[in-house]
């Protein structure tokens, strides 16, 4: 090949490598540009320098769910690093050869390229032929425009890079053709390996039991309460930061494969509310969000972090749901039932609509002190509506305070000072109301001096734990799940099972617990001691389903064409169990109700993890 075409060749390399720079630079403009992008990267610590390391280099939320994504994340980090190899090697090579010294290293280069090309047609072929998730559409669809070039690239590195006669035309036409790539990444689906690298140094990593804050009620004035931005109603309310975490979407459809009401016909595919969103940001940016998708889609989400946690390019889905839920409550685009709660918890103090006066009297009369009246006590015993109220639920705190007194522990309670604990509120988007009575709670518990409490309820232990001290820093409490107590007075011998309950068990995990919260091996601890058998059902622990009741879903219903907790009902007695499990009495609520659906209620049994150590003789 003479030296005109060779020049020709690096020239257009050239060209196009700063092009592509152009490109991806206008691009970032939409972030705030390279400034703004440097100083987020110069501030990053040592923990956000690990999660880029982790999350992006190494591909690691891909294996944080297991199974089919983490099969999916090996070939994806194959077919991407290999077609890397290949480009970087051939520009070296191509600079050896300008240098005369390529030809010494062919041998090398041609296995290195050889291995690599058939590491990158492998990583591809699979990918295109692994089983497509409910909800998908064909992987080779899915794929587009970056790994059709890639299969465009293979023959020229790989076949024609074997011939002797034209290896220098080869390694040209490689450099020729490899940053058209590059070129395409700013308008293609190949943005989201950009976007999600920049996300990990923009947008710290989240507690997934707390949602953000927008506003903080005890640090507003009469000047400034009316200029706070409640929500996200119209496209132009997507600030920078979340634009940037949409934009990491890769369209895998992972996150329609795990989500409860995506699986039973609901009106929500957490995918699509990415997908449309980010695109109505650039298309149609004076739109309301809910002109692009219905109400219903996000009354339909219950905030059981599914999508969240098998996201393996980190998109944070439920801030966004609870952000455009919070405009609407704002703007009262709200049915009854929802009224009706936020109503009931204002004038009550409850969301289950009945005078709090009594509240706990039936306790009392089980020998449980009030905490304004007892003297000392171990732990003050948080209730909850469900479990003052709901006649079922009154039975798993009724075995709870029973096997606690076996074991030598002394709870009190708050009577009617006992108020909601604020998250149905705030999981339905009523922020203000939910930081008055969080607000209200913490002076109640200080003015009481307490020191811990323990409580069944998965929202209520998840509440108080990740979202009280933001609103008040000197909120400093130990709060305990029920489960973790009894965990502990069985590991100290102070909770003995003389028996077990004859057959089968699993555990229904809550997703405030398990997934939100990771106490997963603690009620197995206690489940194991007290059943004969035990079985793990396939979706358990982190990875578990939704029972349909959280995020306030259980006081409204949406459009489905199955009940959540039916779903989920079917797949745990497949297990061929007697007992169900549960740690929350919504939670029991809903498997119970199911199972009555499905005329299942006289062979399977639900339990809480205090009736099964009082059933089993603790």
């Amino acid at each position: 090949m003479n030296n005109a075409v060779w020049i020709a060749s690096i020239s257009i390399y050239l060209i196009l490598l700063i092009a592509s720079i152009l490109g991806i630079t206008h691009r970032l403009k939409e972030y705030g540009g390279l400034r703004k992008i440097f100083s987020y990267i110069s501030m990053a610590d040592s923990n956000t320098w690990n999660r880029f390391l982790m999350e992006v280099v190494l591909q690691g939320r891909f294996f944080r769910w297991g199974g089919e994504p983490a099969i999916e994340g090996v070939f994806r980090g194959v077919a991407l690093y290999s077609y890397m190899l290949i480009m970087v090697l051939s520009l070296l090579y191509a600079i050896l050869l300008l240098l005369e010294v390529g030809p010494i290293l062919r041998p090398l280069h041609t296995l290195i390229a050889v291995i690599g090309a058939v590491a990158l047609v492998s990583g591809v072929v699979i990918l295109v032929n692994m089983r497509p998730r409910e909800g998908k559409r064909s992987w080779l669809i899915e794929l587009g425009v970056r790994d059709l070039a890639y299969l465009a690239v293979i023959p020229i590195l790989g076949g024609v890079a074997l011939s002797s006669l034209y290896y220098r035309e080869a390694i040209a036409l490689a450099l020729a053709i490899s940053p058209i790539i590059i070129l395409l990444t700013p308008r293609t689906r190949f943005w989201y390996n950009v976007a999600s690298a920049l996300n990990v140094f923009i947008n710290k990593q989240r507690n997934p039991g707390k949602l953000p804050t927008p506003f903080k009620l005890s640090e507003l004035s009469e000047e400034t309460i009316d200029k706070i931005k409640v929500g996200v109603g119209f496209l132009t309310d997507i600030e920078t930061e979340r634009l940037v975490n949409l934009d990491s979407c890769a369209n895998c459809g992972l996150c329609d494969s795990v989500c409860p009401a995506y699986a039973v016909g609901r009106p929500l595919s957490p995918r699509k509310v990415v997908l449309v969103t980010r695109q109505g940001v650039r298309m149609d940016p004076g739109k309301q969000v809910v002109d692009l998708l219905q109400d219903d889609t996000f009354w339909a989400c219950t905030t059981c972090g599914a999508c969240v946690e098998i996201c393996p390019m980190g998109v944070d889905h439920v801030p966004l749901i609870v952000d455009v839920r919070r405009w609407l409550v704002f703007n009262s685009k709200m049915d009854q039932k929802k009224i009706s709660l936020i109503s009931s918890i204002a004038q009550n103090g409850n969301s289950m609509g009945a005078p709090n006066y009594g509240r706990h009297d039936w306790i009392r009369k089980l020998g449980v002190q009030l905490a304004e009246e007892a003297g000392e006590y171990d732990y003050l015993l948080w209730v909850g509506c469900m479990g003052s109220f709901d006649d079922r639920a009154r039975k798993a705190i009724q075995a709870f305070i029973e096997v606690l007194k076996e074991a030598g522990i002394r709870v009190a309670v708050l009577g009617d000072l006992e108020m909601c604990c604020g998250d149905p509120l705030r999981r339905l988007g009523e922020e203000s109301r939910f930081q008055d009575i969080a607000l209200r709670n913490i002076d109640l518990f200080k003015r009481l001096g307490v020191k811990r409490i323990v409580t069944i309820c998965p929202h209520g232990f998840n509440t108080f734990k990740n979202e009280y001290k933001e609103l008040d820093p000197t909120f400093d409490v130990e709060i305990l799940h029920h489960s973790q107590l009894l965990s502990k007075l069985v590991e100290e011998g102070r909770i003995k099972p003389r028996s077990k309950i004859s057959g089968a068990a699993t555990i229904h995990d809550s997703c405030y617990i398990a997934r939100i919260n990771r106490i997963e091996e603690e009620p197995r601890r206690i489940v194991r001691i007290s059943s004969e058998t035990y079985k793990e059902a396939r979706r358990s622990g982190y990875r578990t389903f939704c029972c349909g009741a959280g995020g306030s879903n259980y006081w409204y219903d949406v459009p489905e064409k199955k009940r959540i907790s039916v779903e989920r009902v079917e797949e745990l007695a497949s297990l061929g169990v007697n007992t169900i499990v549960a740690e929350c009495p919504f939670c029991i609520a809903m498997l119970e109700d199911a199972l009555r659906n499905l005329g299942l209620d006289k062979d399977i049994k639900v339990k809480d993890l205090s009736e099964m150590l009082r059933e089993a003789g603790a």
